[in-house]
């Protein structure tokens, strides 16, 4: 079984083959600090080939999802004289590859969010697969309010919103709550009370629990890089699949009438 790494940043829980990851600054609105950044990182790389572990929630403890980045480092940064600039990029990169490698995770990602997601909230919570809103959470992208750009936040903004929608959230800094979220396409589910909120995620993790975690890793591969893909190379993803261990169990437990093996209830 997995060990997942214990770090004072994150809450973690592995139940019934699904991940909770909770950022744990709620004093600091769970706010992106380099240490909580570096912890997330561990942790995905602990699990990222174990199918095992079937999906990871990401959620925030404190009644906030994720205020956005930690405002003192930034201060540490524009007092750092001539090293700033430089500081600022490394910054920014570590930011950039934290949403990437969530977007890459081969295992189904769930935002759940509750209270704020600000600015690299907001950014994380467009880097998983699935967002779950209370009604009255919050969103906005407000760098441009201080003079500052989603430049990290941008792609994954647009592959969410669509590039009007996402153009209107970076350029006017919106602010929208979660009933917004879901009639612009940023939620994929919204819930007007925990219990309701529950059952979404519990929903969720049925479906998943269904399919296949080789075939799953496989799909976000391919939706990750769709641009890139070309016939030839989705021809060898697929084959891959049907002659591999889980294809042939598939279609041996579909013509045998059972479930396959990956088919577990949480």
């Amino acid at each position: 079984m997995v060990k997942i790494p214990q770090t004072e940043s994150i809450i973690t829980n592995l139940e019934n083959s699904w991940l909770t990851i909770s950022f744990n600054r709620p004093e600091k609105r769970n706010a992106l600090s380099r240490q909580l950044i570096m912890d997330i990182f561990q942790i995905l790389e602990a699990v990222r080939d174990d199918r095992s572990v079937r999906g990871i929630t990401f959620r925030g403890q404190g009644g906030t999802f994720c205020a956005g980045a930690d405002l003192k480092e930034f201060q540490e940064i524009l007092s750092a004289g001539d090293q700033a600039k430089k500081m600022a990029d490394a910054a920014s990169s570590l930011v950039g590859q934290l949403f990437k490698t969530i977007s890459a995770s081969p295992q189904v990602t769930v935002s759940v969010v509750e209270g704020a997601a600000m600015a690299g909230g907001f950014g994380i919570a467009c880097s998983t697969d699935f967002l779950i809103t209370m009604s009255n959470a919050r969103y906005a992208l407000t760098e441009t309010q201080i003079g500052l750009t989603p430049a990290q936040i941008a792609p994954y903004v647009i592959n969410r919103l669509g590039f009007a929608k996402g153009r209107k959230m970076m350029l006017l800094g919106d602010h929208i709550d979660g009933n917004d979220a879901m009639e612009i396409g940023l939620a994929d589910y919204v819930a007007d009370d925990l219990e309701k909120l529950s059952e979404i995620l519990e929903n969720i993790q049925q479906q998943v629990m269904k399919c296949a975690p080789g075939a799953i890793a496989v799909t976000k591969e391919i939706i990750e890089n769709c641009n890139t893909i070309n016939t030839v190379m989705a021809a060898d993803l697929f084959s891959d699949c049907l002659v591999g261990e889980e294809g042939q169990e598939g279609f041996s437990s579909f013509f045998e009438k059972r479930k396959p093996y990956w088919a577990i209830s949480t």
